[in-house]
Formats: C-alpha cells, sequence, structure tokens
C-alpha cells in the first residue's frame, strides 16, 4: 500500500441526531495513518452513526469530517479508499461465496484475479465452502466472508462496527494480525467492539460515546 506522506481523518465539532434525540455532540478526533480509532459506547449512543458519517454515508446534524484536509463529501479519492463491514454482513445468499466475492469487487470498481479471490477465501477458512450458496452459511462464516473482502479491497481506511460478533477465539487471533499488518502498512482503522483489540497501545486513540458509563 503505496503512501507518501502521513493521511489524516479528522473530525471537528461532530453532531448527530436521529428521530429528535441528540446521540452526541461536540465530537472532535483525528486518526493519522498508522492509528487506530476505537469507538465505545451503550447501546444507542451513535456508535454506528458515528461510522456512517466517517464513511460518508450520513451528514452529521453540526461539524465537519475532513480527510488530508478536504472535506470528505464529494471527495471521490477518500470513497475509493474506505472499506465498510456493518453489522450485516452484506453478502448475496443466492451467490456463492466466490462470486459474492467478485461481486464486491466489481461493485467497488475494483477487479481480481480468481486465484487471488480464492487465497482471500482460503485465509478466512472458507475454502470448502467456496461454491457454496452464502445462504447456507453460518452467521461466523458470512462474517468472515464479509472481512475478506477487507484483504482483495487493501484500501486505506478501514471501518469496522462489531467484526468479532460471531467469529471464534482462533480466528479472532488470526483477524488481529490482518489488523495489526494494515496498521503498519500505514493504513487507518475506526472500529466498534465490546472486545479489547490486541493492537498496540501506542497506535489506539479512544472515543467514549456514553462518558457516563
Amino acid at each position: 500500500m503505496p503512501i507518501q506522506e502521513p493521511r489524516v481523518l479528522k473530525a471537528q465539532d461532530l453532531k448527530c441526531s436521529r428521530g429528535g434525540t441528540e446521540l452526541f455532540s461536540d465530537l472532535g478526533f483525528s486518526v493519522v495513518s498508522g492509528e487506530s480509532l476505537v469507538v465505545k459506547g451503550g447501546n444507542g449512543s451513535g456508535k454506528t452513526s458515528l461510522l456512517r458519517i466517517l464513511c460518508g454515508f450520513n451528514h452529521p446534524a453540526e461539524g465537519k469530517v475532513t480527510w488530508c484536509s478536504q472535506s470528505i463529501y464529494g471527495h471521490d479519492e477518500y470513497r475509493q479508499q474506505v472499506s465498510y463491514v456493518g453489522h450485516q454482513s452484506g453478502v448475496k445468499p443466492d451467490l456463492t461465496v466466490l462470486e459474492n466475492l467478485d461481486f464486491m469487487q466489481r461493485l467497488a470498481g475494483a477487479s481480481s484475479q480468481e486465484s487471488e479471490i480464492k487465497e482471500a477465501v482460503r485465509f478466512v477458512g472458507l475454502f470448502r465452502q467456496r461454491n457454496m450458496m452464502t445462504g447456507k452459511l453460518s452467521a461466523g462464516q458470512k462474517r468472515r466472508l464479509a472481512l475478506a473482502k477487507l484483504q482483495l479491497q487493501q484500501r486505506i481506511v478501514w471501518v469496522l462496527d462489531e467484526p468479532l460478533t460471531a467469529l471464534d477465539k482462533e480466528f479472532i487471533g488470526e483477524f488481529e494480525q490482518v489488523l495489526k499488518n494494515h496498521l503498519d502498512n500505514h493504513g487507518i482503522l475506526v472500529v466498534t467492539t465490546h472486545r479489547e483489540l490486541k493492537i498496540p497501545e501506542y497506535r489506539v486513540k479512544r472515543v467514549n460515546l456514553s462518558p457516563s458509563c
């Protein structure tokens, strides 16, 4: 992942409301290449809303988000550098495992060799299920498939909403190493998780949307 200089994702004075209820306000932080932002908070505190704002899917009620000093809205280069994995795995139940990854790549405007897709499937432990319809996969297997796209897309900013949900302990350890490698390669990670990730503390910044917790 070639990066000539540090990239900076910055939020200033963010306010988010939903259904007339304020979820958070006056929120600010910056994350640079090689760092992670861990977002904490109780249910309904706005964690997922914050991630969607940082991806550019939603607009904040107030404040702004910038990428290398430019607003992320209308910033095509930024959108092309973001990979998002939400609560829903985002897989198509009527496609096979391999077809899903090929579809995800095409949807993102990218393409991968069949060998690269198979290697990503092998890494997440789904090679035996590669020709199985994803509607037949378990919740954990669907989660693994969604995470496989991170390996393929090789984007700078990974935005992950509870990525460890339904994963077994052995794969969690392997995936944590993937996250470390991403940071070592000057990537940025924004993540919500109820489980402490084994990432070097000097690479971690934290935001708590429920300060009274």
